[in-house]
């Protein structure tokens, strides 16, 4: 059987990353936005990969939507949708934090959590742009820790922060790293939707109507750690706004082992949480590979990530 991969390239190559960072230095974030337009319209019209990948999540969250006109307008928004956001993360590189404005309705919660002893998980996805949002976390007075693939463009955002990244592909090392920061009482920041390792390290969860595999390692940090594990999206909601925004806190209870399925039922309440925030912004889901896994193909769920996997 052939492996479903979500290790595939990012939407736009080097030289297209390039271009808008000259736009942004020399025309401005607005243009930059209208630019953006026509090359999403250039990707969905005259690459059909770009369709096949977005075919998957539309077709979950848009059941009714038959015709092909249709689609072709729902794969237009979601793609100028993921277009934006990666002009919004160059431009904090290019143009400065200040050419966007975080908010976060829920502050004084996250100080509260963070005011404690004791450190937690913060658990984010690929909707918004958890980038922006994790660049925010500074203000929080804890250390945080980034477990992603070391990429320049995202490292940029944690320029001069009291912050550093932990690699995932080193693997004990990493999960070592992690638990060392969560036991000293910082965040250890980390993706509830990809997973790197082997099928052993997922559970099957309901998202959509269908069943996913989704990663185990957040709940058994957590458990081992005895922290909580803090999900949070960074929703787009004005031309240059975003929020930072606490959907749930995951009670972990301690000493669950090793065994994959005790983590399902915190799984789950992490695929609620991220099926609300859908239903609430659709075209802010950034998965573009097939989550919806036949049984026995679990490993294309956790196989090592794409070429742009921030």
């Amino acid at each position: 059987m052939e492996e479903t991969r979500w290790a595939e390239r990012g939407i736009g190559g080097s030289g297209q990353f390039r271009f808008f960072e000259w736009v942004l230095r020399h025309l401005g974030l607005v243009r930059a936005y209208h630019l953006s337009y026509f090359g999403t319209l250039w990707y969905v019209l005259f690459y059909p990969s770009i369709r096949k990948r977005c075919r998957p999540y539309l077709g979950r969250r848009f059941p009714q939507r038959r015709g092909s006109v249709g689609r072709m307008l729902d794969t237009y928004r979601l793609v100028r949708a993921f277009g934006i956001t990666l002009v919004d993360m160059a431009a904090t590189g290019v143009l400065g934090p200040e050419a966007l404005t975080v908010d976060s309705p829920d502050r004084l919660r996250l100080r509260e959590l963070a005011a404690g002893d004791k450190g937690f998980i913060l658990l984010h996805c690929h909707v918004g742009c958890w980038q922006v949002g994790m660049s925010t976390l500074g203000n929080l007075g804890k250390r945080v820790s980034v477990v992603l693939i070391p990429e320049p463009r995202t490292l940029a955002m944690f320029a001069g922060r009291d912050a550093s990244v932990i690699d995932p592909r080193t693997g004990l090392a990493g999960v070592m790293q992690m638990t060392d920061a969560l036991l000293r009482g910082e965040i250890v920041a980390m993706m509830g939707d990809r997973t790197f390792g082997d099928e052993h390290n997922c559970v099957p969860i309901r998202f959509l109507g269908g069943t996913v595999q989704l990663p185990i390692t957040p709940y058994r940090l957590a458990s081992a750690s005895g922290v909580p594990v803090v999900l949070v999206t960074v929703p787009k909601i004005t031309r240059r706004g975003y929020e930072l925004r606490l959907n749930q806190v995951i009670e972990v209870p301690p000493g669950l082992g090793r065994v994959a399925e005790n983590y399902a039922p915190y799984a789950q309440k992490f695929a609620d949480g991220l099926e609300e925030f859908v239903r609430k912004y659709p075209w802010q889901f950034y998965n573009f590979y097939d989550l919806w896994l036949s049984p026995g193909n679990a490993q294309g769920a956790c196989s090592p990530g794409p070429d742009r996997p921030q």
